[in-house]
């Protein structure tokens, strides 16, 4: 960790360590695809997540927070150079309870786990129901771009967390160096290793379009029997804070670029795609 956007008890504000965990997956519902193959068709698919932030070995501030997110959504691939997708997109991140105890919040500083039953801390969330399109390329046989927007709906009004700045968009490439005499389609999918280099740009209206920035580069492994794949990456991120909770604009401005908390690390990341 090099700088915090989520403010912290350290002195400094620089420096420390931080966990993450991500997990989630995806079903297809309903799936078209012409003749044999199954990677080009349509595809109706639901999508569910999970992401959290811990500062374990720091400050006693065991869980920033979390986010939950999921999605339903058509798929298109007429070709295996271009896919696009429309859905819906549900975003809901909410405050850690330690975090709330530990910066007097709550009424009484949570000692232990016990304690969590007695605070009533599960206001303090953020929620987004958006609309979403995207839009992917392959450029070349190792390069690929994507692009995506999303607009946020107002679908429960019960929930006064909503703000008044809709838009996000984003984007990325990805460069996947395949092995020798591999190429795309059916034969890549086979492949089992391959080194990448990838960066990804998320622009929120309510943060003034702050280009929030993620390169990473590691080595992906794929089962040639299974389908399984296996990443491990070096990641490097400068911009707002991870979770969107600690993001949130209520007032009658975009937050200004000068004024957005920013975050800044280096991070080692293992994925595992079953």
């Amino acid at each position: 960790m090099l700088t915090h956007a989520i403010d912290t008890q350290e002195p400094d504000g620089y420096g420390g360590i931080r966990e993450a965990l991500e997990f989630g997956g995806v079903k297809s519902l309903v799936r078209l695809s012409p003749g044999s193959d199954d990677g080009l068709g349509v595809e109706l698919a639901l999508g569910a997540g999970i992401f959290t932030l811990f500062d374990a070995f720091e400050d006693d501030l065991d869980n920033f927070g979390w986010e939950g997110s999921g999605f339903l959504a058509l798929q298109y691939k007429p070709t295996y150079r271009f896919a696009a997708k429309f859905g819906l997109h549900h975003l809901s991140s909410h405050v850690g309870d330690e975090y709330l105890a530990n910066y007097g919040v709550t009424d009484v500083p949570i000692a232990d786990g016990a304690e969590l039953a007695d605070g009533d801390t599960y206001g303090f969330f953020y929620v987004r129901d958006s609309l979403l399109l995207g839009l992917s390329y392959q450029l070349s046989p190792i390069v690929r771009v994507y692009g995506e927007a999303r607009y946020s709906m107002r679908m429960f009004e019960y929930m006064y967390c909503y703000n008044d700045y809709p838009w996000q968009a984003g984007g990325g490439l990805e460069i996947i160096f395949k092995p020798n005499g591999v190429t795309s389609g059916l034969g890549y999918r086979e492949g089992w290793g391959s080194w990448y280099v990838a960066a990804d740009v998320s622009m929120y209206q309510e943060s003034s379009w702050f280009p929030s920035t993620t390169v990473q580069v590691g080595y992906l492994m794929h089962s040639p029997l299974h389908g399984e794949r296996f990443r491990v990456g070096l990641e490097y991120y400068y911009g707002r804070a991870p979770l969107a909770v600690f993001n949130h604009a209520d007032g009658t401005e975009p937050t200004p670029w000068d004024s957005i908390p920013l975050e800044q690390y280096i991070g080692i990341g293992i994925w595992y795609d079953l």
